[in-house]
């Protein structure tokens, strides 16, 4: 069994990149910056939040690709960059996977920088033209870092990869009833939405 694994937090996800929790506190999509805890802590994390999801370390990176985070780029620092030869990535004007850039790649756009073109200063001028933003490479692959995509991650394939079965946990459901009202037809409760439209049940108009 793999020893260590990272915890999504999987409630929401930045564009398309998973989010887990960071080394210090705080959520990244930064595989580099994500906290690598031991089975024994992950699984704790889970108990104690049902949507804090433990996955392997190397089932996360082996499905990882390259992300360029547009906060920590600037174009005076991008200009005053030594770009000894002169090829550049092809960034669209405008457009994130969350707060990754978005190049041209061979196939269309990408956010994943392995897919993405960079031409020679020869051809970096027609791309300009088109209306795309040039980055040097150098510049760029400084400030990249790895991601994965939430929709490449499979919880029952990654835990059964390493051996891992998580306890299952009984949560108490509990349902209010503050907002039902009851049916002027048949009785049966509905929400404050349904009160507003015929009664699923029995066809009877509830609105006020």
């Amino acid at each position: 069994m793999s020893d260590l694994f990272f915890v999504q937090d999987s409630r929401s996800n930045v564009g398309t990149r998973a989010m887990f929790w960071r080394n210090g506190g705080g959520y990244t999509s930064n595989l580099d910056e994500a906290e690598q805890f031991n089975c024994e802590s992950a699984v704790k994390q889970y108990e104690c939040r049902d949507t804090d999801l433990p996955w392997p370390v190397e089932y996360v990176f082996a499905l990882a690709e390259i992300g360029v985070d547009c906060q920590y780029l600037t174009r005076s620092e991008a200009d005053a960059y030594r770009n000894e030869d002169g090829r550049v990535y092809v960034a669209y004007a405008r457009e994130w996977d969350g707060n990754d850039l978005v190049w041209l790649g061979g196939t269309g756009s990408t956010a994943n920088l392995d897919d993405a073109i960079h031409p020679g200063a020869a051809d970096a001028t027609g791309y300009l033209a088109q209306g795309f933003e040039l980055w040097p490479c150098g510049y760029i692959i400084e400030r990249s870092r790895p991601v994965v995509r939430a929709a490449l991650l499979n919880h029952k394939q990654a835990l059964r990869s390493v051996g891992l079965k998580l306890p299952k946990l009984n949560r108490p459901r509990y349902r209010s009833f503050s907002n039902l009202l009851n049916c002027d037809g048949c009785g049966r409760f509905l929400s404050e939405r349904q009160r507003f439209e015929d009664c699923p049940n029995c066809g009877a108009r509830n609105a006020p």
